[in-house]
Parts: structure tokens; sequence; C-alpha cells
């Protein structure tokens, strides 16, 4: 496997444990007016936690994406 899939699949997998649990489980409030801020000013905390939940699955599935191809390749 590449270092540079392996570095990838790591990063993305990160990302979504930490951006899953604090913004979409947790709920820190910190997170999540970021998240508006970036997205919407009108939008609920509810809809910036969905946001990320979202994005943290999409995220999870391009780190597992990463391993695989990395492991096919190498």
């Amino acid at each position: 496997m590449g270092t540079g899939f392996l570095l990838g699949g790591i990063a993305c997998l990160l990302y979504a444990l930490l951006v899953g649990y604090f913004g979409g489980i947790k709920k820190v409030p910190g997170l999540l007016k970021l998240v508006k801020m970036k997205l919407g000013k009108n939008m609920s905390d509810d809809g910036a936690a969905k946001a990320c939940l979202i994005m943290s699955i999409i995220i999870l599935a391009l780190g597992i994406f990463l391993f695989v191809y990395g492991g096919i390749r190498g």
C-alpha cells in the first residue's frame, strides 16, 4: 500500500470520527457555530448537526475507498 493512500485514509477516518462525534452526536456549540457560519446564517442547530453527520459519512466512505484502492494497487 502506498504511503499516500495510507495517510489519506487515516486522515479521512480521523476527520469523520471527530466531526461526526463532536458535531453530530455531542453537538459542541463552537463547531456548530462554525458550520452555520460557513453554510448559512439562517440554519438551525439541528440542521448544522445533520450537515456534520452527512459530511462525516461521506468522508468515512472516502477513507474506506482509499484503504481499499491503496491495498489493491500496492
